[in-house]
């Protein structure tokens, strides 16, 4: 496999237009699997590009006894699912052979149920094998899934759980667009739906058990440690190695979608009107008002086709639904040659790129108008169970965007005091003397959050609006997308959006980055959970983000004494900036 940049965002799918049916090698339920894969027999993304050095191992244990054997033997770690990735640096653990990735899928029991899943039935209301990857608790409402387990499997899953308590069924509070990534990588990034009453999937965490550098387990939960449990939340795999996670979950019912087919100026006034309505009520110290204001957009989701200026904007209703649910924020309550012949551990195999494409080159208008006929299925209103009525990525959908053309996903996070203001200067920017849609192939999906708690959220302090938008033009034109740069920079550099820890943009789109300063209140507390847990750096992986400095009455101090069980002592401490530009 080759290292060229890889460009795209491609949550969509090209329905029935390109390719055939794949019976592929991803560790993916059902007809999501695709042959562009590099995982798990290389290290590069679902794509198979963003390749590590090929000295780095491909761990592959079969249970959790091997692969804490894996972490303890390894200089540098970090944990790896599917490849939804664009993010080299991050995703890799190290650049020799003294590195290794564990592949989280291939676990027995993950592996398993991946290939072959599980009608819940077959256990006729008794407890699960000990071993079994998913286990549902009805009394306390909340699930236990092991990492590895894609977000498809565990919602089908869910939904199939009729036995019991629940004739309907279950379901999570809130899931994302894209739900074949594993639970434990998409809790690690903070991925989200759109939800401003449940959050991110970070948000409907209730514990989780994580490996540490030594190969012990331990489990992190907002009562025992809420501290560590803030830092684990979202982590990006910094701390260690999430094993197993405890979400919350609700009945299935019946959620009716509805759709107003409206373009993007509409829109920014919709969003404008709340952001006003919002700061208004801030300033006044009023939060109910603010909350009411947020309404408005709670479950809100949008696909803007940018080239021709339409919107999908889909809202939802069902019985339960009321304005007061919503949150400002959610807090945290108290060769196949083995390195080693006893461990799990590979050289990785060279796997098959996805092909780049000419035709995705062509008039960006023209594919506008393919992606309005081939994704409106999406989006039709009507009346379906909860599972299936927030819209997300459908097998087949998944499979044909990922194996089109390689393509980059960003998202960026716009604090919503600001959102429609930055939407429409975005306006004005796309639809400018500069054409900037023209760098546009697939539509850009708009989304809200309430802030969060966790230390390294993209909504910490303050709810967002993140906006998903894909370049496809890069990596099969082999030059630079200016149009698209100049779309992400506006962002960054005039909305003060933070950058998605799990999609594309670094380090390219932020070269300086200074957790200190993009995250202030927050970055040093996660810092200490770092010095707590993996004081070594185990899994730093390759990326220099991870970077602290802090000072006591003006003198520079070791960074560690200015930490407490309970975070960053700013009583004490200031956490300070560590500029590498």
């Amino acid at each position: 496999m080759n290292q060229r940049k890889i460009t795209s965002l491609a949550f969509f799918a090209m329905l029935g237009l390109f390719g055939t049916a794949f019976a592929g090698k991803c560790r993916m339920v059902g007809s999501a699997a695709h042959d562009g894969c590099a995982l798990p027999l290389e290290l590069g993304n679902f794509q198979g590009f963003y390749e590590c050095n090929p000295a780095v191992g491909v761990g592959r244990p079969e249970n959790l006894e091997e692969a804490s054997k894996i972490v303890e033997a390894y200089d540098r770690v970090k944990a790896v699912g599917v490849g939804h990735s664009w993010w080299q640096e991050q995703f890799c653990s190290g650049d020799d052979e003294n590195a290794v990735n564990l592949v989280m899928t291939e676990l027995k029991s993950t592996l398993d149920f991946i290939e072959n899943p599980v009608n819940p039935s077959t256990f006729n209301g008794q407890e699960p094998p000990e071993d079994f990857p998913i286990k549902v608790d009805e009394d306390k409402q909340e699930v236990t899934v092991a990492a590895g387990i894609p977000q498809r499997a565990l919602l089908e899953y869910l939904s199939e759980y009729t036995y019991g308590k629940e004739p309907n069924g279950w379901t999570l509070p809130a899931f994302s667009w894209f739900i074949d990534q594993t639970i434990g990588g998409a809790v690690a990034t903070g991925t989200h739906g759109s939800s401003l009453q449940h959050g991110s999937l970070s948000s409907q965490l209730t514990s989780l058990r994580l490996m540490l550098a030594n190969g012990t387990i331990i489990d992190i939960s907002p009562e025992d440690n809420p501290h560590l449990f803030k830092a684990a939340g979202v982590s990006i795999g910094r701390l260690g190695v999430i094993t197993d996670i405890t979400l919350k979950i609700k009945p299935q019912q019946a959620v009716t979608r509805n759709l107003r087919d409206i373009e993007i100026e509409e829109l920014a006034n919709e969003v404008k009107k709340v952001q006003d309505e919002y700061n208004a009520a801030i300033a006044a110290g009023d939060d109910e008002a603010a909350k009411l204001a947020l309404a408005k957009l709670d479950e809100t989701q949008a696909l803007w086709h940018v080239a021709s200026k339409a919107v999908w904007r889909t809202d939802y209703t069902y019985l339960e639904k009321e304005p007061e649910n919503v949150l400002l924020n959610i807090e945290v309550s108290p060769d196949v040659s083995a390195f080693d012949g006893a461990l799990q551990v590979y050289a990785p195999s060279d796997t098959a790129d996805i092909d780049t494409s000419n035709a995705i080159l062509n008039n960006a208008r023209t594919w506008a108008r393919i992606y309005a006929t081939t994704m409106r299925g999406f989006v039709n209103p009507g009346t379906y169970a909860a599972s299936k009525s927030f819209i997300s990525m459908s097998e087949g959908g998944n499979r044909r965007s990922s194996t089109m053309q390689p393509y980059d996903q960003y998202e960026v996070a716009i604090p919503i005091d600001r959102a429609g203001d930055c939407l429409k200067g975005a306006i004005e920017e796309i639809y400018g003397p500069k054409n900037l849609f023209a760098g546009f192939r697939t539509p850009a999906l708009i989304r809200f959050i309430p802030g969060e708690d966790f230390y390294l959220s993209p909504s910490n302090g303050h709810p967002v609006m993140y906006i998903n938008i894909e370049d496809h033009l890069s990596i099969s034109s082999g030059q630079q997308n200016r149009e698209f740069d100049e779309v992400m920079d506006y962002f960054l550099n005039e909305c003060g959006a933070r950058l998605h820890w799990g999609k594309a943009g670094w380090p390219t789109h932020q070269p300086c980055f200074d957790g200190a300063e993009d995250y202030p209140e927050s970055w040093c507390d996660f810092g200490c959970a770092v010095q707590e847990l993996d004081p070594t750096g185990k899994f730093r992986s390759e990326s220099d983000v991870w970077r602290w400095n802090a000072t006591r009455g003006g003198d520079v101090v070791t960074f560690s004494s200015c930490c407490s069980p309970e975070g960053f002592l700013k009583s004490e401490c200031t956490c300070e900036k560590s500029p590498i530009c």
